[in-house]
């Protein structure tokens, strides 16, 4: 297989070393494999919470040119944080035949393995919300105390050396000029020129534009105006500009306020790349229609086969979006209420975890080789067998005891183990979900379906775990009843309208 290696650390207290310790192990990884490496995607100091990473966008788009096979990442959290980013970008990536594997979590190709990988991206974004608590925590005493939480200072002002802020005399009457101007009659434009022409830049000598005109004269820093959050404190940090400039400013700007744009929002088509027509095999995908008599908007799944060759003969070429997608959520809530699927799971789950590792099985025998090792040497020397060679073994078992400790305890940190009553609880806190709400649909949806495939007269609803399929009729669809476990409304079949 052909690969790229992507590594990534954030600002939280990590070096640049340990991007060298991401690429040592992957490259390791893809060594042990027989997997050439064509090149690597690094981001550094860029958090993986969100997916405005310059790399990271580039191996994604590069990924559709079929260059290579997979993604080798040191740990999942690396490629994402975000169940929804990482089960988005996973899906665009399937769509060019590329995986992304882990160097260090060793998750098995079978359905077992996507619960599992779920579960270990659950974990990291937990983490990652952990962390940005306590970060809040620290930036809530600061904002207590109207000091500087970092990021670019606001032009106009400085820091001082106990992160109080202090005005700028060189940047404050600019700000203070801008508003003036525009309280005067001048547009953004004819301040943006006017700036630009006197040399003015960002705070991080960049050029100004329009959108650096309108974050000033709307930044209610220069009233005096402290915010964090939740904690606003009015006069916590010196005014650049008067109030009454201020809100006649305000006044004018809601004025020249012109309508925003209506731009037409993407539905989200919860079963795109997971549904299937079941007469040709080919990919149902979402679209929308506007009905000619009443104008009224229409989303529905259809096969490509019936618009790009026309060679699907199913009865059911379309069906609408919404009862679709609501029986597929209406089948995997059924799974999860039920305790002996959340048992089969947890038991699945265990076995994985007690067959990804053939390392740690390997250190354990080491270790307990080496210390029946000390046992004897030292029942030796109780016997008064001890000399210069004596000692010397005793020594070099001690020593490598210490060794294959710190091995086992570097593997175990590689792929923590998670505890039965762990599982038990992920998959149980499935059923508090509010399946009305979009992201929670979601979740439920790639957490558990592997794939749906339409027939003519039922659906097959394919989970991620062994022999996991549900049947359902059209006329199951018919009298399910999605408000018995905190849905929408039930399906009917003359709602579903297939076609």
């Amino acid at each position: 297989m052909k690969a790229v290696i992507y590594a990534r650390y954030s600002s939280d207290n990590q070096r640049e070393e340990s991007i060298e310790g991401q690429l040592r192990e992957c490259t390791a990884y893809c060594k042990k494999n027989d997997i050439t490496i064509l090149r690597t995607y690094i981001d550094r100091a860029l958090s993986a919470k969100t997916d405005h990473r310059p790399d990271f966008q580039r191996m994604i788009k590069d990924s559709a040119k079929g260059l290579f096979d997979v993604i080798i990442v040191w740990k999942l959290d690396r490629f994402a944080r975000n169940r929804y980013d990482s089960a988005h970008y996973k899906a665009q990536l399937r769509k060019y035949g590329v995986k992304v594997l882990s160097a260090t979590e060793n998750i098995s190709d079978g359905p077992e393995g996507i619960i599992l990988e779920s579960m270990l991206e659950g974990m990291a974004e937990y983490y990652s919300a952990e962390l940005s608590e306590k970060v809040i925590r620290g930036h809530t005493e600061n904002a207590l105390k109207c000091k500087y939480n970092g990021g670019t200072i606001t032009y106009g002002f400085t820091i001082d050396k106990d992160k109080y802020y202090q005005i700028d005399p060189c940047t404050a009457p600019v700000v203070l000029e801008a508003f003036t101007r525009y309280d005067k009659g001048a547009t953004m434009k004819e301040i943006m020129d006017y700036l630009m022409e006197n040399g003015v830049t960002t705070v991080r000598g960049r050029k100004i534009d329009l959108n650096f005109i309108a974050r000033m004269l709307k930044n209610r820093k220069y009233i005096g105006e402290y915010s964090y959050r939740h904690i606003v404190t009015p006069g916590g940090i010196p005014a650049i500009v008067p109030q009454d400039l201020f809100d006649r400013v305000q006044q004018r700007l809601e004025t020249n306020k012109k309508a925003p744009a209506r731009h037409k929002a993407e539905d989200d088509y919860l079963l795109t790349t997971k549904l299937f027509c079941g007469t040709c095999g080919a990919m149902m995908v979402g679209e929308s229609g506007t009905s000619s008599s009443k104008g009224r908007k229409y989303h529905y799944y259809r096969c490509v086969n019936t618009k790009k060759h026309k060679t699907c003969n199913a009865k059911h070429k379309s069906v609408r979006k919404l009862p679709i997608e609501n029986a597929v959520v209406n089948a995997v809530m059924a799974k999860v209420m039920d305790d002996g699927f959340v048992e089969y799971i947890s038991d699945a789950v265990m076995e994985i975890q007690s067959k990804e590792s053939s390392v740690l099985p390997a250190l354990r025998k080491q270790l307990e080789e080496t210390e029946r090792g000390i046992t004897n040497m030292l029942n030796a020397i109780q016997m008064g067998i001890i000399n210069a060679s004596t000692k010397q073994r005793l020594d070099e078992l001690e020593e490598r005891k210490k060794d294959v400790e710190l091995q086992i305890i570097q593997e175990e940190m590689k792929r923590p183990m998670l505890a039965r009553e762990d599982i038990v609880y992920w998959i149980c806190r499935f059923r508090t979900l509010d399946i009305s709400k979009l992201e929670e649909r979601r979740r439920l949806i790639d957490s558990f379906v592997n794939s749906v495939t339409i027939f003519d007269d039922y659906i097959l609803i394919t989970f991620n775990y062994k022999e996991g399929e549900t049947r359902v009729s059209f006329e199951d669809i018919e009298s399910s009843d999605l408000s018995s476990v905190g849905g929408p409304c039930g399906v009917s079949l003359k709602d579903l309208k297939v076609f």
